[in-house]
């Protein structure tokens, strides 16, 4: 049997620098489990803590501060910092550290003073004889046992710890997928658009075969067959490629600071088997309609020599496209006002699509403006410009690949935007202190001792201190991850709540102030009772205050210190809100190594650069999307070469240059370019703006609009 013992210690380097950053990994404090099978830490030199002033401290910290076994460190925890003698370093299994986390192993008294309140543990780790099975000893144990104590077995908590792990990675995940989907869909008009032309360019040849007596079904068949032939090769060479780019892509990732642990590239067989079938099927079902066409040549069309595009002036194509795009926008617009992100995701779907419909109807008349200015150039312009209009469809297509990418780096870049400008809103609205401290980091697991919040009240020349700390808890039958306390008797004098009913100075550990939002929302008034539940237990606050705003900074509802303290949550505080000499301030932040001290600019810099650093990767994986819609362009146009080479023969011969040649294609290319950007910003401005206002309608609180970005980051991180 051995206990386990967790908390908050962060290791300081000689140089007096923390040692790792909070904002990518958390700093644990554990205690050194004597029971070897029990313990996953192998000590690599030194030796384990003997008495209460030594510590084991993690490879990785060891090899970043140049610490050996031998030497002093100064450990910070939720008391007053403390120095240590290293006994040993050790390796997290084969590992150097636990996914770059810090960590100081203590043994168990000094773990059970530093990390957990007195007389508590964090978990009981039990093992047995060889051949007696985990689910025995569970039972065993929850048989001895009293109370409402939890056993479960390590497979159990092994399942549980990926279970979390993967709910964290889920949002990254569905970042992944969403950007597939985005370049499945591009590859998609391409694949179509190349096969529209090759069947264009073998009109003749399928009319010459339904001449001497194909069926219609036996050319469609002919064309899909074909399909599938090259869907199931580009998707084999795809997958080859996709082992590739996901090495580029974790290493491209440490660039923005997201280092994924060390280990084995996990190939799945059955993504390989999804991503194989998906392939082919978007390829199959892209080539669909082109073979479909195909099918309808008759023999007679063996005697043109060019088919005819007249989408452009289709009534029913019209309709069809500006139907399908006001339901798109409906939907979205009603997905956003409900929350009910399926429904978005289907609007923006439809939307795309609509516009894709429409396209060659739009493609004549702006092809035909974008001309304009072309037709300067001479001839090359003038019949680089009817070439785009004598196609229309085709033009329409190629531009659709590019308009998607286009438009959702417009979409990406007005949201960021607008964030940013929210954020220093809302600082400069309700924020009216002069600093903010942190360790810089966002996990639960970090923050600053309470000791830091004392020595700054004290200062003459410091006004007001507000502590703020976050626990996850059920609010009202409602999980939430950040539950907030602060300091109730100055949290007013920090920000600006609006008008106040109730005492929030009245808090105390059984009182709590609700947003007049979630008051209403729930039938809440002073003296109602409101059930949390929080890790330790179930208690039962009563309205003592009801505020009007701040909730960008304090949530929808808020309890006091004490009361965190009374039902045993963690006494680090992730943030002080101060209002004072900005000289006092640093001066009293100094003797501890891990506070951060930002005003108001540094913190709005901050967040700025968590939402840049999402941005930096989003634009990466946007540009590979571009980069496929500019091969369809290319593509799409090499193809219309292949079938006017009688054409530019003949231009050739009547006189026109190679250089005359060469400018109409890029012309036209120009004019492909421009159309699908335009519709792409078009588009993508609206998607932001629709997104921006639907977000100003509902509540968005600091958890959202802030905490969320910083946990984002650091959940990717």
């Amino acid at each position: 049997v051995a206990l386990r013992l967790n908390g908050y210690a962060r290791l300081v380097g000689s140089d007096g620098v923390p040692v790792g950053d909070v904002s990518q990994g958390p700093a644990f404090g554990m205690n050194w489990v004597t029971v070897d099978d029990l313990n996953p830490w192998v000590l690599s030199s030194g030796s384990a803590p003997a008495n209460d002033d030594e510590i084991v401290i993690d490879k990785s910290s060891a090899d970043t501060a140049g610490y050996q076994p031998g030497d002093v460190a100064t450990v910070l925890t939720k008391g007053a910092p403390r120095d240590f003698t290293i006994s040993g370093v050790a390796r997290f299994g084969e590992l150097d550290s636990i996914a770059g986390a810090t960590a100081v192993l203590f043994t168990d008294t000094t773990a059970t003073e530093m990390l957990t309140a007195p007389g508590e543990a964090n978990a009981i780790a039990v093992t047995a004889d060889d051949g007696v099975s985990q689910s025995t000893i569970a039972a065993a144990v929850a048989g001895a046992l009293d109370g409402d104590v939890e056993v479960i077995t390590g497979a159990a908590l092994i399942a549980e710890n990926q279970a979390s792990l993967a709910a964290n990675f889920a949002g990254f995940k569905t970042i992944l997928l969403v950007f597939a989907l985005v370049a499945m869909f591009v590859g998609a008009f391409i694949i179509n658009n190349t096969f529209s032309i090759t069947v264009a360019q073998r009109t003749r040849e399928m009319a010459l075969l339904r001449a001497i007596g194909a069926s219609g079904r036996q050319v469609k068949r002919a064309v899909l067959i074909e399909a599938v032939i090259v869907g199931v090769l580009a998707s084999a060479a795809g997958l080859a490629a996709g082992v590739g780019v996901a090495t580029g892509l974790a290493k491209l990732m440490s660039q923005f600071g997201i280092e994924l642990p060390d280990g084995p590239m996990a190939i799945s067989s059955s993504a390989l088997a999804m991503s194989f079938g998906v392939g082919v099927a978007v390829t199959t079902l892209s080539a669909w309609l082109p073979a479909r066409r195909a099918a309808k040549i008759a023999p007679i069309d063996a005697m043109r020599s060019v088919s005819v595009d007249d989408s452009a002036g289709s009534t029913r194509r019209a309709t069809l496209g500006a139907i399908v795009t006001a339901g798109g926008i409906g939907a979205m617009l009603t997905g956003l006002a409900v929350d009910e992100i399926a429904l978005v995701g289907a609007g923006a779907l439809a939307t795309f699509s609509g516009v894709a419909i429409l396209g060659p109807v739009l493609a004549r008349p702006v092809a035909h403006l974008l001309g304009v200015p072309l037709r300067l150039r001479g001839v090359s312009g003038e019949i680089a410009t009817r070439n785009a209009m004598r196609s229309p469809k085709r033009t329409a297509r190629t531009a659709a690949s590019l308009m998607i990418g286009v438009a959702l780096v417009g979409f990406i870049t007005v949201f960021a935007a607008s964030a940013k400008t929210s954020i220093a809103g809302s600082l400069d609205e309700e924020f009216v202190g002069t600093h903010i401290i942190n360790d810089g980091g966002w996990d639960n697991t970090t923050g600053l001792s309470p000791e830091l919040a004392e020595r700054l009240r004290a200062h003459p020349d410091i006004d007001v201190v507000s502590q703020a700390r976050t626990a996850p808890a059920v609010v009202n039958g409602t999980p939430t991850d950040t539950f907030f306390a602060f300091d109730a008797t100055t949290i007013d004098s920090i920000f600006q709540l609006g008008n106040i009913d109730g005492d929030l100075h009245s808090l105390g550990s059984d009182g709590i102030a609700v947003s007049a939002a979630e008051a209403d929302a729930n039938a809440w008034t002073l003296g109602s009772s409101v059930p949390v539940t929080f890790i330790g237990g179930d208690t039962t606050f009563t309205v003592e205050a009801i505020y009007t705003s701040g909730t960008d900074w304090v949530g929808a509802s808020f309890v006091d210190i004490d009361a965190f303290t009374a039902n045993g949550m963690d006494e680090l505080d992730y943030d002080i809100y101060v209002s004072g000499d900005a000289a006092a301030i640093t001066t009293v932040t100094a003797a501890d190594p891990s506070a951060v001290v930002q005003d108001r600019a540094a913190f709005i810099n901050n967040k700025n650069a968590d939402i840049d650093t999402m941005l930096g990767l989003f634009y990466v994986m946007l540009a590979l999307a571009v980069f496929i819609a500019l091969l369809g362009i290319a593509n799409t146009l090499a193809l219309s070469i292949g079938e006017r080479t009688r054409e530019l023969g003949l231009m050739r011969a009547v006189g026109m240059t190679r250089a005359q040649t060469r400018s109409m294609v890029r012309w036209e290319a120009t004019i492909i370019a421009v159309f699908g950007s335009t519709l792409g910003l078009a588009i993508g401005t609206f998607f932001g703006w629709a997104v921006v206002q639907a977000l100003s309608l509902i509540h968005i609180s600091e958890p959202t609009r802030l905490r969320r970005i910083s946990y984002a980051v650091f959940c990717l991180k």
